[in-house]
C-alpha cells in the first residue's frame, strides 16, 4: 500500500485555487472526484505506520505555516496521472521535502519514488490524456493566477498522512499542524 505525505492549505487559499482546480479540470476532463489541491512531499510503500508517525512528529516540531507562490505553468505528471500546477521560490518547502526525505530514510523508512525535484500543486486526477493538449496547456491558469501583476500566494498550514482510497473519508490518516507565527 502507498502513502503520501502531503503538504496542505489553509482554508483563505482553498477559496482562492478553486476556481483554478474547477476550470482545468473541465479543460483537462479531469476526475470529478478529485482530492483538494495538495504538494505531493514523499510517496512511501508499506511503511511501519508507527515508525512513520513518531519520525514524522519530530520532523515536523520546529516549522511553521508558510507561503508559497503558484506559477502560470501547468505540467501532467504521467507517473501519477495527476494535472500540476508549478510553484515559484519553492525554498522553504523544498527544505522541509529534503529533510523528510533523508530523515525517514535514517530511520529506516524509504521513499519508492525518485527524489521529487520540481514540487508543483496536484490539481486533479486524469485517467487518460492527449499529447496535444500538453502544448497548449498555459493559456488558461495565466489569468487565473495573476492578480495584479503578482502571483497568487497560498498559505501552507499542515501535513498530512494519506491513504489513497476509493473512499475520501478514509484517504487521511494522520494530520500534524504546523506552528503558526
Amino acid at each position: 500500500m502507498k502513502y503520501y505525505i502531503v503538504a496542505l492549505f489553509d482554508d483563505n487559499s482553498y477559496e482562492s485555487i478553486t476556481p483554478i482546480q474547477r476550470n482545468i479540470s473541465k479543460k483537462f476532463r479531469a476526475n470529478r472526484n478529485s482530492p483538494m489541491p495538495y504538494i505531493a512531499l514523499e510517496i512511501i510503500d508499506n511503511p511501519n505506520i508507527e515508525k512513520l508517525y513518531t519520525v514524522i512528529d519530530k520532523i515536523i516540531k520546529p516549522y511553521k505555516n508558510f507561503k508559497i507562490e503558484l506559477c502560470d505553468e501547468i505540467s501532467i505528471n504521467e507517473n501519477m496521472k495527476t494535472i500540476n500546477l508549478s510553484i515559484v521560490n519553492e525554498g522553504y518547502i523544498k527544505k522541509i521535502s529534503r529533510t523528510l526525505r533523508d530523515t525517514l530514510s535514517l530511520h529506516g523508512i524509504y521513499t519508492t519514488e525518485p527524489e521529487i525535484k520540481d514540487l508543483s500543486i496536484s490539481l486533479g486526477n486524469i485517467n487518460s490524456f492527449n499529447k496535444d493538449s500538453k502544448k497548449n496547456n498555459n493559456d488558461i491558469a495565466f489569468d487565473l493566477i495573476k492578480k495584479n501583476g503578482k502571483n497568487l500566494t497560498l498559505k501552507v498550514n499542515a501535513l498530512e498522512i494519506w491513504k489513497i482510497s476509493n473512499n475520501k473519508k478514509e484517504t487521511s490518516i494522520k494530520s500534524y499542524e504546523l506552528r503558526s507565527f
